[in-house]
């Protein structure tokens, strides 16, 4: 049975969408809001989870190389903390933290690799963020 997943690559003023159905991620939208809006953040990323209606939500969290939690990640806690606020439906069995270590890193060699131009990169890296944060969970939930 398929399942609807949407992957999220949270920022300070973007939130990165990839979709999925269990097998093939693709990256969907960016949302974009006041640098640390969450709430502005978290209201458009709602309407997004209510007309897509995912069965589970993976969230890259941003270790640091070491593996310790950062400011990065204390701020993906924070915003994970609002999901389920603005979510009253959502179980925390269906909100994933995926380590997402180089994933940003990944997606800029991938367009530089594809020749996009930088104003293309800045539009499309989130996305392409979050579809990395995706394909790393069905990597590591598909063998199970």
């Amino acid at each position: 049975m398929d399942k609807k997943i949407l992957g999220l690559d949270v920022g300070s003023k973007t939130i990165g969408l990839a979709t999925s159905n269990g097998r093939i991620a693709s990256p969907y939208q960016t949302i974009r809001f006041e640098e640390y809006n969450f709430d502005e953040g978290l209201t458009k990323l709602t309407h997004e989870i209510k007309h897509y209606k995912p069965d589970i939500i993976v969230v890259g969290y941003p270790k640091n190389m070491d593996g310790s939690i950062g400011e990065r990640a204390e701020m993906v806690d924070y915003f994970i903390e609002g999901l389920f606020a603005y979510n009253e439906n959502l179980t925390p069995d269906q909100v994933v933290k995926i380590d997402e270590r180089r994933t940003t890193k990944m997606a800029k060699a991938i367009m530089i690799d594809a020749g996009l131009r930088r104003d293309r990169q800045k539009k499309s890296k989130d996305g392409l963020a979050a579809q990395l944060i995706l394909e790393l969970y069905l990597e590591t939930y598909n063998k199970h």
